[in-house]
């Protein structure tokens, strides 16, 4: 008599399939880990090294609120890293432990991303994990998810803010959804003033999750108005030096090379995918399309648009890296492109190489099509800035200034990278009479025989012109070049 209990042996495609749906979170998580931590000793450049020695390290949490002078102090990041410093191990050197907060911070957002997308996707797991380990592995997570800028902590943010939206519109409790959304909002723009424009990618991302027409739908303009006033709640205080900021006039080179880069950065990232993302864009119903803003375009397909806007219509481009925190709300737009894919093992394996494929050649090409189209590496926010290049070294520059007596003055030069070189001679107890220009302010003059740090690509003549002297080569190293300065008599 035969058992009735006959053992089926299960398909290794539905093992596989049943892995990927259980573990497959951690996969965007290992890619972002593997992508970013070369990356995490490398030695600080201008920026990162400014926001440490003018605002983290020096200040208390409440003079990093109060002194807002210019826009290097993102302060709810500042303040985030002068608590995360306050917990040093010792295990790391500080630079690179300093780091792990933003690695942290872009971590949490791949999570709470793939979290959303799983309920967003009925629990299925390929449209989170082919999007966003492409965003994990690409170079554009690897230069923000390490910087010492609160770039990786607004993905964050974003992140939690589409998360909160979601609940707004579809969880059991619309008032946790809403206390999220406020929250991420606050602290998303007191991060980057201009976190604005990835808010409002947010809102119009929402709009079809409305059940009625968008123009009826009191949540929708509610979600719409938190983020500018969350802006007047959190610099209402520090108004005047928050509108001082605006007469800095600081901005990209060309507005056509701005496009270039931003637009060849998400390119470059999400490859491949980037072929769906059409594939859900109109939406059904034609009540929730943007038909204020363009009558036949649906809303979503507008977050596409906004850095075009930005850079158009704004009395100056900005830096390309102010669209970073838009990456999030990008790789919803793709995953919802292949979200009613269901693919064979097979298929998916197959689309899985192609795709590793492009994204190889993608980081290979992205550099090179830079470098041809004659984009500067000091103007490089996404492919090949100067302090991701193996060369980039400012402590290079302290055995020259070990040779010089105590006495001797030294200027360096904006260019030369000077608050990293401050920052790494304070660490190796390198004691000089140091004078450089920083953002407000700038050198008048120098003294006979003072020794002058340029970046090597940087004309001695205009310093010559400018100090009144000759410059006399001390010798280079791969970023800088010495002289003393030989006033004429």
């Amino acid at each position: 008599m035969c058992s009735s209990h006959v053992k089926i042996a299960e398909h290794p495609g539905s093992r596989w399939r049943r892995l990927i749906e259980r573990w497959g979170g951690w996969l965007p998580l290992a890619c972002g880990i593997i992508a970013a931590a070369p990356a995490l000793a490398r030695e600080l450049w201008f920026d990162e090294a400014l926001t440490l020695t003018n605002f983290m390290l020096p200040l208390t949490p409440g003079e990093i609120y109060t002194h807002y002078t210019i826009p290097n102090n993102q302060i709810v990041y500042t303040l985030l890293l002068k608590l995360w410093d306050g917990c040093y191990p010792g295990l790391l050197d500080w630079v690179s432990f300093w780091r792990l907060l933003s690695l942290a911070a872009a971590l949490a957002a791949l999570a709470l991303l793939f979290r959303l997308r799983r309920r967003l996707d009925a629990n299925h797991p390929w449209p989170a994990l082919w999007v966003l380990s492409a965003f994990a592995l690409s170079g554009v997570f690897a230069i923000y998810a390490t910087a010492l800028r609160g770039y990786a902590v607004s993905w964050f943010w974003v992140a939690l803010a589409l998360y909160g939206a979601w609940r707004i519109f579809h969880g059991p409790r619309g008032a946790w959804g809403w206390g999220l959304y406020i929250a991420a909002a606050l602290l998303a723009v007191g991060t980057v003033p201009t976190n604005l424009l990835a808010l409002g990618a947010v809102v119009i991302y929402a709009l079809p999750w409305s059940r009625k027409d968008f123009l009826k739908d009191g949540r929708l303009w509610l979600l719409a108005m938190v983020p500018p006033l969350a802006l007047l709640l959190f610099y209402g205080p520090i108004w005047r030096d928050f509108a001082h900021t605006f007469t800095l006039n600081e901005g990209f080179a060309g507005r056509l090379s701005a496009l270039a880069v931003i637009y060849g950065a998400i390119v470059s990232v999400f490859g491949l995918l980037l072929l769906f993302c059409w594939r859900r864009a109109w939406m059904r119903d034609w009540r929730v399309t943007a038909r204020l803003i363009v009558w036949l375009l649906p809303a979503r397909l507008i977050v596409w648009l906004l850095p075009a806007l930005a850079v158009l219509l704004l009395h100056r481009a900005p830096f390309p890296r102010v669209f970073v925190p838009l990456f999030p709300v990008y790789a919803m737009l793709l995953a919802d492109g292949v979200a009613d894919w269901r693919p064979s093992l097979k298929t998916a394996a197959i689309l899985a190489a192609a795709w590793v494929a492009v994204q190889l050649w993608l980081g290979w090409a992205a550099p090179r099509a830079a470098s041809a189209a004659g984009l500067s590496v000091y103007e490089d926010d996404y492919f090949r800035p100067w302090y991701m290049a193996e060369t980039y070294s400012v402590r290079s520059v302290l055995p020259e200034l070990r040779r010089r007596p105590p006495a001797t003055p030294v200027f360096l030069s904006f260019n030369s990278d000077p608050c990293p070189v401050l920052f790494y001679a304070a660490q190796a107890g390198l004691q000089r009479d140091f004078r450089a220009d920083v953002p407000q302010f700038r050198v008048a003059a120098l003294p006979h025989g003072a020794l002058l740090i340029l970046r090597r690509d940087e004309n001695p003549a205009d310093f010559e012109r400018r100090f009144g002297g000759a410059l006399e080569p001390l010798g280079s190293t791969a970023l800088h070049a010495f002289y003393r300065l030989q006033l004429k008599r």
